[in-house]
């Protein structure tokens, strides 16, 4: 069995190629190629040189924000199987290496030896391409968004005398950012709608109270891209799980989320959280948000919770094939799609389970 371990950064690829276990890396195995198309070819070349075939081949390598999707696409096209490990059991397992310096060419080494030695590991499924399309267009967005709310702020901000040269220009800027988001909102909608598979999805999510079109999205790619085990460690990527800092018996401040992931799923879900608590519509979510205040959990702390229970219970939805339970009985808007319009449980896309909870037991 070969194992390539990539680790990958925005301009290069720290490649590290072995076949059996070893306490050190060795110079020959090592290789880098640039990040990029002319890299990847570089990788074949290389492959090709010592009579290995991608079919036979096991790539390790973690996930990055967006650096390594374009190498992922291009590895799977030529049949690799493709490996994206957790970057916290990589790293507990490079610290058994006894590794206490950290260098890219190490860490390749480490992923390879991660791949080599683990009992089994879970190969990446790719999505279908309209969740590809859909990712683009929710990046965008969220850039889009951004630079919106940035244009707006600095109207608000200047001062009357430039506003008077320079104010029509930021408005007119504005106004064009507000109608691309708006088109882009739309293609989104029609892309879910004339998708069999994600249309029942996409209304099973939204029966959830503050689910709306554009959060419904986010969790569409954040689930199809991810093969969560369960929905707390989908939250935890979304970096909705609090932090502190302890030393012996003193603790550092207040406990923190720790705000890793995409900000853009985390500004979706807050926006989500806010619109659970005001509605007017009694249910499970904002109850769990009114206990948590009454036992004396600020604010702030609540809705972050809020934020993070959303994940765990759309993702028991997405798991499941569910509806949100307004109660423990009747769920909202029951499912009308006979079973042979539901996606399968062994669908490459979805990555179903059966799930053995339910999804009202998520919120008490």
């Amino acid at each position: 069995m070969f194992v390539l371990g990539i680790d990958v950064s925005k301009e290069k690829l720290d490649c590290y190629l072995a076949s059996e276990v070893e306490e050190k890396p060795k110079h020959s195995s090592l290789f880098q190629v640039e990040n990029g198309s002319d890299g990847f070819e570089k990788i074949a070349l290389k492959l090709t040189k010592k009579g290995l075939s991608f079919e036979t081949l096991t790539v390790v390598l973690e996930p990055t924000n967006s650096y390594h999707v374009e190498l992922i696409y291009w590895l799977n096209d030529k049949m690799a199987r493709i490996c994206l490990a957790n970057p916290k059991d990589v790293h507990h397992y490079a610290k058994s290496l006894g590794r206490d310096s950290k260098t890219d060419r190490l860490d390749s080494f480490a992923l390879a030896q991660f791949g080599l030695t683990r009992k089994k590991l879970h190969f990446w499924q790719p999505p279908s391409k309209t969740v590809r399309r859909l990712d683009a267009l929710i990046r965008l967005r969220s850039s889009i968004v951004q630079d919106r709310v940035r244009e707006q702020n600095r109207l608000d901000t200047l001062p009357s005398e430039e506003l008077c040269y320079v104010g029509h220009y930021l408005q007119q800027q504005i106004e064009l950012l507000k109608q691309q988001e708006t088109r882009i909102n739309a293609e989104i909608q029609q892309l879910i709608s004339k998708d069999e598979v994600l249309k029942p999805i996409s209304a099973r999510l939204r029966s959830i109270p503050g689910i709306g079109p554009v959060v419904t999205s986010l969790l569409i790619v954040l689930f199809s891209n991810r093969d969560f085990k369960n929905g707390s460690q989908a939250a935890a990527f979304c970096g909705l799980i609090p932090k502190e800092f302890q030393s012996g018996k003193s603790i550092e401040g207040k406990p923190r989320m720790t705000k890793r992931g995409p900000g853009y799923i985390r500004a979706g879900l807050r926006m989500a959280a806010t619109a659970v608590l005001v509605t007017k519509i009694p249910n499970l979510l904002k109850a769990y948000y009114e206990r948590l205040i009454q036992s004396g959990k600020p604010k702030a702390s609540a809705l972050g919770a809020l934020m993070h229970k959303l994940v765990v219970v759309a993702f028991a939805i997405w798991r499941d094939e569910d509806n949100f339970r307004y109660d423990n009985n009747k769920p909202c808007e029951p499912d009308t799609t006979s079973p042979a319009q539901r996606p399968s449980k062994r669908g490459d896309l979805l990555h179903l389970r059966a799930g053995q909870q339910g999804v009202a037991a998520l919120v008490q």
